[in-house]
């Protein structure tokens, strides 16, 4: 007998709805107009897009963990309602109830499961007196036994007498005190099932919030690569921390132990005890010896904004190396080198303090996010060029760099492209005729291989 464990998908279908009520939930806090702050320094179609970007975050966190909870929490109702059946069917009454008028023995008419918050499921077995005597007795499994609580008058204490009427639509519980006449009601409405259950939006919403494999999959993926940041952040800040503190005994600085270590001046990674740690961060020893020689400032290595590398040239203006040169050579902008060790040239850096009328603050140059519409009609986003987006010569009014710019016209920069195509599709002829032309190897055998006879 199964009266609790239902199939497996009507599980799924009360998780989903679950599902659904919670993002529609979620919609519902999330749509409600949020006033703006009088010192709020964003607009309203700022705020607004800030909005929406909070509530999809929402509604995905919410719709990926139930989908990885999903499974989890399905087996466990079913596994729950199946050892339900069990008790249901196997629980045994307890022996010997005597009727407390005639003191026959009682039998059991019903016998129902009964959840309770603080003692958990128990079978509840009713007994009937065959004598038709009442009161009737009912008892749990673990042999205690339920007896009605009788309600007393809130004026007289008396016992109240109870009558309920039950229409069909409407349960009526009329308590009436025989002493001073006290009336006391309570009603509860039965609801339609039919009515409850009917949802016009549940299958569309049921697609909108309920993740499909793939996209729990992915969720999961996002997740998990999230929680590996937080992790290293984590083991970034405790690291930190290990570093303040020797950082205090040694005020001068002091190795790092290991490798992999980035400068951050000239970007390179240091090999074992080819670092060096102080209040400015980490440096290689070829730029730690610039600095104590007075070639940089040793700030540079926190402030990154403050200075320019030629790859930042290429980045923000499109300066190739060649004419970056060229610039250095005829003055028109003031470099900084880092040698090596005293000798030629390790790195090569442009301080903005330098060229104060030349270069800009490189917080005039922020790239900005762009949305495209792929081919399979899902949204993307990547990064464009801040001259993308505003005139350069006014946005850079005042800065001679932009003496030496020019605006490519689109036709040179397609006529660009093209030509770096033509370049890209030689370079992979060449490639694939090289490999063609390549003499091919001999196979050399191998013990398991049979030996040809080399007698005639």
């Amino acid at each position: 007998m199964t009266k609790h464990l239902k199939s497996h998908q009507y599980y799924i279908d009360l998780y989903d709805r679950g599902t659904v009520e919670d993002c529609r939930r979620i919609e519902k806090i999330c749509d409600k107009p949020t006033p703006l702050p009088e010192d709020s320094k964003l607009d309203k179609e700022e705020a607004q897009r800030v909005e929406a970007w909070a509530k999809k975050l929402y509604l995905r966190g919410t719709m990926g963990e139930r989908y990885l909870k999903k499974s989890e929490t399905i087996r466990e109702w079913m596994d729950r309602d199946k050892k339900r059946d069990e008790l249901l069917e196997n629980a045994q009454p307890p022996e010997d109830i005597r009727c407390l008028t005639c003191r026959n023995r009682l039998t059991v008419t019903f016998k129902d499961l009964q959840s309770d918050d603080k003692k958990g499921d128990r079978v509840f077995f009713m007994f009937d007196c065959p004598n038709k005597c009442l009161p009737r007795r009912a008892f749990f499994s673990d042999g205690e036994e339920w007896r009605v609580k009788p309600t007393f008058c809130l004026h007289c204490s008396t016992e109240l007498d109870k009558k309920m009427d039950d229409d069909g639509k409407k349960l009526v519980t009329t308590l009436t005190c025989p002493k001073c006449g006290y009336v006391e009601k309570e009603e509860y409405e039965w609801h339609s099932k039919k009515d409850d259950d009917f949802d016009p939006d549940f299958a569309k919403d049921r697609d909108r919030f309920c993740m499909s494999a793939e996209e729990g999959a992915e969720y999961s993926d996002e997740k998990y690569r999230m929680e590996q940041l937080a992790r290293l952040g984590k083991e970034f800040e405790e690291e930190q921390k290990r570093r303040d503190e020797k950082l205090k005994e040694n005020p001068k600085g002091f190795h790092l132990e290991g490798v992999g270590y980035g400068c951050f001046i000239c970007g390179d990674h240091t090999k074992e005890g080819d670092n060096w740690y102080d209040e400015y961060g980490i440096k290689c020893l070829v730029c730690q010896k610039a600095i104590d020689d007075g070639e940089i400032p040793a700030s540079l290595a926190k402030e990154k904004d403050s200075w320019y590398t030629r790859y930042d040239f290429d980045h923000y203006f499109n300066v190739t190396s060649p004419a970056l040169r060229k610039w250095v050579k005829e003055g028109i902008v003031k470099s900084r080198t880092v040698s090596q060790y005293g000798k030629g040239v390790h790195t090569e850096l442009f301080l903005i303090e330098d060229n104060k009328d030349f270069l800009p603050p490189k917080d005039m140059l922020k790239s900005q996010s762009v949305k495209t519409r792929g081919k399979d009609g899902k949204d993307y986003y990547h990064m464009e060029e801040w001259y993308k987006f505003i005139d350069p010569f006014e946005h850079l009014k005042g800065y001679k760099i932009m003496n030496h710019l020019r605006i490519v016209p689109p036709e040179e920069m397609k006529a660009r492209e093209e030509e770096q195509k033509k370049k890209d599709e030689a370079r992979r002829l060449r490639r694939e005729q090289m490999k063609a032309n390549r003499p091919k190897r001999k196979k050399r055998s191998t013990p398991s291989e049979p030996q040809k006879d080399q007698t005639d």
